[in-house]
Parts: C-alpha cells; sequence; structure tokens
C-alpha cells in the first residue's frame, strides 16, 4: 500500500467553502424568522392545518378564509373613484374627474366670484355670471367668455363618450321698468341668443356630438334670488347655466337641481 503524499490532503483554504455556506444559511435563516415576525396568525393556521400530517390540501385547505382577508383588505371601489376625481389630472380621462378639473381652473383663475360649479348624483352644474360671457343687453360672446369655454372643450374633449348630453340655460333679470310685451320679447329672446351662442362656440369646437347639445332660455323667470328691483339682484340673475350629465344617467329638472344645491350649501345643524 502506497504512502499517501502531502499533495493528496485538502490544502489551502478549502474548509472556507463549507463555512461560508453554514453562515450563509444562517443568514438565511433569520430573514425567514423576521419576515416572519409579521405574518397574520389566520392565515398561519391555514397554512399550517393544510401541511399538518395526513392533511389533503386539496380538501382541507380552507380557501374562504382567505379570500375573505383578502376582499377586507381590498380597497372599496367608491373609494377608489373618490381618490381618482380628487387626483391632480393632467387631462380628464373619466366623467368623475371633470369636477376637480374644472375647479382647480376656476381657483387658479380667481374666478370663484365670477363662475360656480357643482357636483351632483352623474351631472356637473356651472354658473356664469352674465358679465364674464356677454356685455349688457348682448348676446356676443366676450374674449374671456371664450378662454373659459376654451378650457371647458378641453376638459370634455377625451370624454365625449361617456357624456349624455350637456345644456346651456340663459336667463335675464327681471327689467324694473313696467313690463311689456317688448320688454317680455326682448328678455326671453335675449336669454335663447345667449344660450345657443355658447352652444354654437362648443358645438363648433367638433369635441362632442352636436345632438348631446341643448340650448334653452327663459328670460327672467327662472330667478335664482327673488326679484327686488336692485343691481345687486339683477346681477345674480342674469347668468348662463351649464348642465353636463355622465351617459346613461337620467336628464335632472332645472328644479331638481337648485334643491341640490341649496341642500348641499345649507348650513349644518
Amino acid at each position: 500500500m502506497r504512502k499517501r503524499k502531502k499533495s493528496d490532503y485538502p490544502t489551502g483554504s478549502n474548509w472556507l467553502d463549507t463555512y461560508a455556506d453554514m453562515v450563509t444559511l444562517l443568514l438565511t435563516f433569520f430573514v425567514m424568522l423576521f419576515s416572519m415576525s409579521n405574518v397574520d396568525a389566520g392565515k398561519w393556521k391555514v397554512l399550517v392545518e393544510a401541511f399538518a400530517a395526513n392533511a389533503q390540501i386539496t380538501q382541507e385547505l380552507d380557501l374562504s378564509q382567505l379570500e375573505g382577508q383578502a376582499k377586507q383588505e381590498l380597497p372599496d371601489p367608491e373609494d377608489l373613484a373618490a381618490a381618482a376625481a380628487n387626483a391632480n389630472v393632467e387631462k380628464v380621462t373619466e366623467f368623475n374627474q371633470l369636477y376637480n378639473y374644472l375647479q382647480k381652473y376656476i381657483e387658479e383663475n380667481n374666478l370663484q366670484g365670477s363662475v360656480q360649479i357643482h357636483k351632483g348624483d352623474g351631472y356637473n352644474f356651472l354658473t356664469f355670471t352674465n358679465n364674464i360671457f356677454f356685455d349688457g343687453n348682448s348676446a356676443v360672446l366676450r374674449p374671456e367668455g371664450k378662454e373659459v369655454l376654451n378650457f371647458l372643450c378641453g376638459a370634455i374633449k377625451n370624454i365625449p363618450n361617456q357624456i349624455e348630453e350637456i345644456r346651456f340655460f340663459g336667463h335675464t333679470a327681471k327689467d324694473s321698468v313696467v313690463v311689456t310685451a317688448e320688454t317680455q320679447t326682448f328678455n326671453r329672446q335675449l336669454s335663447m341668443d345667449r344660450a345657443g351662442n355658447v352652444l354654437l362656440f362648443v358645438q363648433l369646437k367638433g369635441v362632442i356630438d352636436p345632438k348631446k347639445l341643448v340650448a334653452e332660455g327663459y328670460g327672467s323667470y327662472r330667478p335664482i334670488v327673488p326679484h327686488d328691483d336692485t343691481e345687486a339682484t339683477r346681477i345674480k340673475n342674469r347668468r348662463v347655466e351649464i348642465y353636463i350629465s355622465e351617459d346613461g344617467t337620467d336628464t335632472k329638472s332645472l328644479d331638481v337641481i337648485y334643491d341640490d344645491i341649496k341642500a348641499q350649501t345649507a348650513p349644518k345643524e
């Protein structure tokens, strides 16, 4: 039997390989312990029972427990919709983003005194004081009004299929002079012309099917504050309103919309 030479025995640092493997395994073990420190107790119980002696995974594993917990952890769809609506978006891609998008524009341009916006169930309702769109006794759109309408058209151009219809309402104030057939005719026609010209401006932008656009003129017969022959009251009653409804929703009457606004703005008791 030949004598073993020194070169037949392991030499050098081969023992480090074994040591390194052991350290790696220990590290892995501690990482596993750390990751298990926050394990859900219910899920851990289900897992242990599933792998218990003689357990049949396909028969004994109670997936309903996991499914129930998963459902509880998922955010509510309405919360997601609200979050989407409140997000700062660069362009409107969903109907529920429209309100916040327009509200932000109103605030950034200090238009709170000239434009109000209300969000109802399946619709947005904008009220414009008369002086932002028209001069007195005129139905010719002012540059300031065109600028606002350009922004509105830009907001809806990506969601025309999500819009059921857009209605434009024109209103005038009651004259302090004696009401005659001529003044009634003039006011009614003026309100119709104003609503129609705002509609035509939007229609000519080509951002939505014209059949979804409707204009109505109410003259002085839909005041939002009672007529008292003061200029302050006339300023409030001279206005243009735009109603934008979501696809699939029923059209709301002005009375319903005004009631919604009153309920939303009424002082909390």
